[in-house]
């Protein structure tokens, strides 16, 4: 079995602001997101992976290299980006509600047609580069542990086309530098969801 760790980015100042954070939003952690990765850090064994992969962008890229303490090359692929939000990209989150409301769901995250009022990124393109790189990686990886670093929305749309959820409204969240736990069957290539959005200090069981 193929067991893959998604990692959520730890806080950046956008996060912390309520600003859109999309992949033009390229700020490094702040203090918190850096101490919420080291806290992660500690309660997950980087020894049982066999393989780190990251979003070029910074957040993502400090992330992985607090997490892997220099045991592994880390491996960027530009299809882990977060979803690019066009001229909305770095916006007060609160601003865009009450201009737009049609545009936000029940939770405050985007709906599909967001992007009719923005030069933004449409959920179809987002989810069509993350299954690309998803069919990659269990194609190319059987019993192993592998780990991802990257985005909320990004991680949201990947869970979302994953499970063959229809709506990705269905789908929360997670918190910063939280983590997802899939195991995907090395014949079939069918993958289950083992967990959700735990975070330190939970002690993680990693297996292969």
């Amino acid at each position: 079995m193929l067991n893959i760790y998604i990692v959520r980015h730890g806080e950046t100042d956008t996060n912390k602001t309520g600003a859109i954070n999309g992949s033009a939003t390229n700020l490094p952690l702040n203090e918190t997101g850096i101490k919420q990765v080291e806290a992660l850090r500690d309660s997950f064994d980087i020894n049982k992976i066999d393989a780190v992969y990251a979003s070029p962008l910074l957040r993502a890229q400090q992330t992985a290299e607090i997490l892997d303490r220099g045991q592994h090359q880390i491996i960027t692929d530009d299809r882990l980006q977060e979803m690019n939000y066009g001229n909305w990209d770095g916006k007060d989150t609160r601003e865009l509600q009450a201009r737009y409301p049609q545009v936000f769901d029940e939770l405050g995250y985007f709906k599909d047609n967001y992007s009719d009022f923005c030069t933004g990124e449409s959920y179809q393109h987002l989810a069509a580069r993350l299954m690309d790189f998803w069919h990659d990686l269990v194609t190319k990886h059987e019993n192993e542990a592998v780990l991802l670093v990257f985005h909320g929305t990004a991680s949201r749309s990947m869970v979302q086309n994953i499970l063959g959820i229809a709506d990705i409204a269905l789908v929360g969240e997670m918190q910063n530098a939280g983590v997802i736990n899939f195991t995907v069957d090395d014949q079939s290539k069918k993958a289950y969801l083992r967990y959700y959005n735990r975070v330190a200090p939970d002690k993680f069981f990693l297996e292969k």
